[in-house]
C-alpha cells in the first residue's frame, strides 16, 4: 500500500494578525519588578516573573 497523504506533514496554522495577536490573556504582575509573568491574572500566591524566579531560587539555594 503506497499512499502518500499517509505520511503528510500538516501545514502549520497561520499566526493571527493584528494588535490584539501580541496581547493574548491578561498576565499577572511580577510582584517584585512589576514585569508580565507567564501566569493569568487570576493565578493566586506570589506570582514571579521568570528572572525574579531565578534569582530568588539562586538566593534560596545558596542560604544554606
Amino acid at each position: 500500500m503506497d499512499d502518500a497523504s499517509y505520511c503528510a506533514t500538516p501545514a502549520p496554522a497561520p499566526a493571527p494578525a493584528g494588535p490584539e495577536a501580541d496581547a493574548g490573556p491578561p498576565f499577572a504582575e511580577c510582584v517584585l519588578c512589576r514585569e508580565p509573568t507567564e501566569y493569568p491574572e487570576s493565578a493566586r500566591g506570589a506570582t514571579l516573573c521568570p528572572v525574579c524566579a531565578w534569582q530568588e531560587a539562586e538566593r534560596s539555594a545558596c542560604s544554606g
